[in-house]
């Protein structure tokens, strides 16, 4: 009878300690999942110029973007992103007033010399709100026209049910700051507004999972 009690303690011990590392192992993992940094690729990228003239408003849509960063993520909130990098063709930007109002743009941005508008980051905080959602307060340096000014801007976050993310941003920018000299048309009577408003809506998708582009 000893034997069996001593046996019965040793089995009960031993299926004790198993469990104990069993449980040590899957906190590690789900430590593991949570914490990791999601390398995330551009999935699809959409972005327009929206502003005003003394004749109408007017919408350019941007075409051609390149668009490379990380994220960090945590659980279904994204917790940080970093090495941003954007660049739009200026030919890719394309009016629905046509070739004349591509032409005046083109001329604005001295696209023979500065075919690219280009965006680095510098910085990023992230502030996590409710339902999945973030903002990011951005700083960084923008070219256009060939003239580089920091900026700041604050860009809205979410994850998607698929679990992509997407980013959307509005910003205002006077092309004055960047010596640019506002379009003008038949022959200098229509002026468009020195403010414009750029928006882009890029959605981002884990590296490794395979989508059709």
């Amino acid at each position: 009878m000893q034997y069996f009690g001593r046996a019965r303690r040793g089995m009960v011990g031993q299926l004790w300690s198993v469990s104990k590392y069993l449980l040590i192992l899957l906190l590690l993992l789900e430590s593991t999942r949570v914490n990791a940094q999601t390398s995330l690729v551009v999935k699809s990228v959409k972005g327009n110029i929206q502003g005003t003239s003394t004749l109408h408003d007017w919408e350019s849509e941007i075409t051609k973007i390149t668009y490379k960063g990380t994220a960090r993520t945590k659980g279904n909130t994204i917790e940080s992103i970093r090495d941003v990098e954007v660049k739009v063709l200026v030919e890719g930007i394309k009016s629905k007033e046509g070739k004349v109002m591509d032409k005046k743009t083109y001329e604005a941005f001295k696209a023979d010399k500065n075919p690219y508008i280009m965006f680095s980051m510098k910085t990023a905080q992230v502030k996590t709100g409710a339902d999945k959602k973030a903002t990011i307060e951005v700083t960084g340096n923008l070219t256009m026209a060939g003239t580089t000014q920091l900026v700041s801007l604050t860009a809205e976050s979410k994850i998607l049910p698929n679990n992509d993310l997407q980013i959307t941003v509005s910003k205002k920018i006077k092309m004055t700051t960047f010596n640019m000299d506002s379009p003008k048309a038949v022959l200098g009577t229509i002026h468009v507004g020195d403010e414009v408003t750029v928006n882009f809506d890029i959605v981002l998708t884990n590296s490794n999972r395979t989508t059709k582009q």
